[in-house]
This record gives structure tokens, sequence and C-alpha cells, in this order.
């Protein structure tokens, strides 16, 4: 482990990025824009940049479809969808009659959207939600989206449902619950996709990293977290089982951190979005990560424009 490691900006000034995954099959990083409904593409081989711009809502996650070349499942709004990049080396543009809705949720709430999302080891897709009211309060919730798209509601009552992760043998997950400034473990069984005994690793309030928010968060081989604090520009590597802080990579110039993914041919390099600026590479932290689970979820015909 060192601490001698070097950040670089990697991409230009981002109007908010979110929701970083590393394609080993790609050897490329894909993130989105949220506002700017896109998801992006970089290649770090060729210097690289490309987009694909999703009509219909805020973008906030992108991950992958193993059995779909070019295929991704993404958020847009209250829906996860199926969408195919014909070419991710150019840019694209798609419309809601290109892409094909998997779940929906929170009719009820129009003010809801999903947020952060990622995928367990047999391809489930996990996704959580929040509101976008100036006072969210506890409407945001944790869904689990099968491989048949039976989706469910795992955990409710959650301020800003965010970064997620899992150990190597894959009995427990970590979830962040942002407003409440809680980073929390689950008991996780891999075999039916249950969760249970919520725990909590730590809360940055009490350790006394507030103001920043916990955001997105990934996890490296020595099963130790890696968080994103939204509002401090800093990433914060964390053991769960202590809650101990061993260390921070930061202040970035850009103070809204909100996720974070191993990447590179080693997984050594972490990339780190920014909410009004750059995605960041940081090298030479002596550690590396696992590749991101890519999504395995039954898909309808998924249409394209030629």
């Amino acid at each position: 482990m060192s601490n001698d490691y070097e950040v670089e900006p990697v991409t230009d000034i981002i109007n908010f990025g979110e929701g970083p995954h590393w394609s080993v099959d790609d050897q490329a990083l894909y993130f989105v824009d949220m506002y700017e409904q896109l998801v992006r593409r970089y290649h770090p081989t060729t210097d690289t940049h490309t987009k694909l711009h999703i009509e219909g809502g805020p973008i906030t996650l992108v991950v992958p479809h193993k059995n779909e070349k070019n295929t991704f499942v993404v958020s847009i709004g209250r829906n996860l969808a199926a969408v195919t990049w014909p070419d991710p080396n150019q840019d694209f543009s798609v419309t809601a009659d290109d892409y094909k809705v998997l779940a929906t949720v929170e009719q009820d709430l129009p003010d809801n959207r999903f947020n952060d999302g990622k995928c367990d080891a047999n391809g489930r897709m996990w996704a959580g939600t929040m509101s976008q009211e100036e006072d969210p309060d506890h409407h945001g919730s944790l869904y689990r989206l099968d491989g048949d798209r039976t989706i469910t509601k795992m955990v409710d009552k959650l301020t800003l449902s965010n970064g997620m992760a899992w150990t190597e043998d894959n009995t427990t997950m970590y979830h962040i619950d942002t407003n409440e400034y809680k980073v929390n473990a689950f008991t996780f069984d891999l075999t039916t996709g249950t969760i249970s005994d919520r725990r909590v690793v730590i809360d940055f309030q009490e350790a006394g990293l507030a103001p920043a928010k916990p955001d997105g968060m990934t996890i490296d081989t020595d099963g130790n977290l890696w968080v994103a604090g939204f509002g401090s520009g800093t990433i914060f590597n964390i053991e769960p089982s202590s809650g101990k802080v061993l260390r921070k990579v930061g202040e970035l110039p850009s103070s809204e951190t909100t996720s974070v993914s191993w990447g590179g041919p080693d997984l050594d390099h972490l990339f780190i979005t920014t909410g009004a600026g750059p995605v960041y590479r940081v090298t030479g932290l002596g550690v590396k990560g696992r590749p991101g689970a890519s999504c395995t979820v039954e898909l309808p015909d998924v249409a394209t424009t030629q």
C-alpha cells in the first residue's frame, strides 16, 4: 500500500459525472453525465472519448450486459432500460423508441428517480431511488431486478440510496444511505439474492468526516472500501471490520466527488467521477480492485436506430 500516488484529469469538465464502470472486455471506462443525459466512454489506450445521448430523463447508472455486445442497462428517471450503442467508438443518440424499459418503479412518487446501481456476481441489477424534492426525507428505496425482469423492493425509507459493493466471497453487501451519512453492511446470500442484518460500518458524522457525505463506493482486493466523500473532494479508504479510515485521497480540485471505480489493465487505477469537474485517474495506490459484474437480466428485443 503506497501513499505516493498521482492524480490526473482524463476528461474535460463533466456537468455531473456518476456511475463509473470499467469494462474489462473493452478496456474502457463507461460513466454517465447525469443531467446531460449522456453515457460517456473513455478509452485510455487511444485516449478517445465518445458519447451516447439518451432521451427521456436523468441517466444515473450504466452497466454492460454480459450476453449482448454493446448493450447496456441504464436508468432513465424511474425506469431501468436496455439500450444498444451500435459502435461505442462513435458518438450516437437514441430516442425513447430505441430502448426497451425493463422495469418501472414508484409511479406514485413523481419526484423520485433512480440513483446509483450495480450488478451482483449473479448478474442481478441492484438500483436505488431518491427524491428530488428540496427536503427529500426518507422516500428512497433499494430494488433488485432479477434475471426474469421481476423487480423487488429490498429496503425502504432511505434518504438517498447510493454506492454498493460486495465482498469477494459474496457474503456481505455494502450500501450507502447518503443523507444519513452512513455506510451500511448486510449479510448477503448470492444464491437467493436476499439481504439481512443491516449494520453500520461507518457514520461519517460520528467519525468526524462531515460535511463530507458518502456517495459512490468500490472495494479493493484486500476487502477495504473506497468511498467518495461528496462535498469534500476526497476519497476515503475504509476498513469495514473496524470502520477505521485507513487513508484519504484528495483533496481534489473538484469538491463534488461522486463515485469511484477500479480500472486499467491491472485494475489498479482508481477512476473518480465528479460533479462540475473532470473524471480523475489515481495511480500508484499500491492496491487494486476486482472487475465489476455485468448484467444478465433477460432482454426484450432491443431496437436501435440505423
